[in-house]
C-alpha cells in the first residue's frame, strides 16, 4: 500500500441567483451524455472517428457533458429541513482519455464533480476541487496541461452560471 499526501484547491463560488436559476444555467451550457449512444458504440466496436463524432454531438459549448447528477438535497430533506443540493458528474471522454493514456489512475478524479447547494442564507453556492490540483499529484506535464485546460472550462462555466 502506498499513501500519497497532496494539497487540493477547493473552489467555492456564491451567487445571489436561486438554486433553480444556477442549476438551470449549468444544465443549459453543458451537454448531456446519452448512454444508449455509448452502448451502441461499444457494441459496434466503433472507430475512434465514430466515437469522436458522437462525443462532439453530446458536449456543450464548453466541450463538457453531464454523465449523471445526484439530487442529494431531496434525499437529505427526508432527514429534516428542506435542502436543495445537486451533484453533477461531468466531463468529456476524449479529454479524459488524453490523461488516462498517461496514467489510468486519473480515473479516480475524472469525470469531474461539481456540487451546487443552497445554504439557507438566500445564496446559492457552487463548489468543486480544481482539476489541476487533483491531477497535479501525478507529476506528469501532459496530465497537468490537460487538467489546467479543465480548470479554465470549469471556471468559465461557474462564472457564467452565477452571473
Amino acid at each position: 500500500m502506498e499513501t500519497i499526501n497532496f494539497t487540493v484547491n477547493h473552489i467555492k463560488v456564491s451567487s445571489e441567483k436561486s438554486f433553480a436559476q444556477v442549476t438551470t444555467a449549468i444544465e443549459s451550457m453543458v451537454g448531456k451524455a446519452n448512454n444508449l449512444i455509448f452502448q451502441k458504440l461499444i457494441d459496434a466496436n466503433a472507430s475512434f472517428t465514430e466515437v469522436e463524432n458522437a462525443v462532439k454531438s453530446m458536449v456543450g459549448k464548453n466541450d463538457l457533458m453531464i454523465f449523471t447528477h445526484l439530487e442529494s438535497g431531496k434525499v437529505l430533506s427526508l432527514c429534516g429541513k428542506f435542502k436543495q443540493a445537486k451533484l453533477y458528474i461531468m466531463g468529456n471522454p476524449l479529454i479524459a482519455n488524453q490523461m488516462f493514456e498517461e496514467d489510468p489512475a486519473v480515473g479516480l478524479y475524472v469525470p469531474l464533480r461539481l456540487f451546487v447547494y443552497d445554504e439557507y442564507n438566500g445564496k446559492t453556492y457552487i463548489t468543486y476541487d480544481q482539476p489541476s490540483s487533483l491531477l497535479g499529484r501525478f507529476e506528469n506535464p501532459k496530465i497537468l496541461r490537460v487538467a489546467e485546460m479543465l480548470d479554465q472550462k470549469l471556471q468559465e462555466l461557474v462564472t457564467m452560471a452565477v452571473q
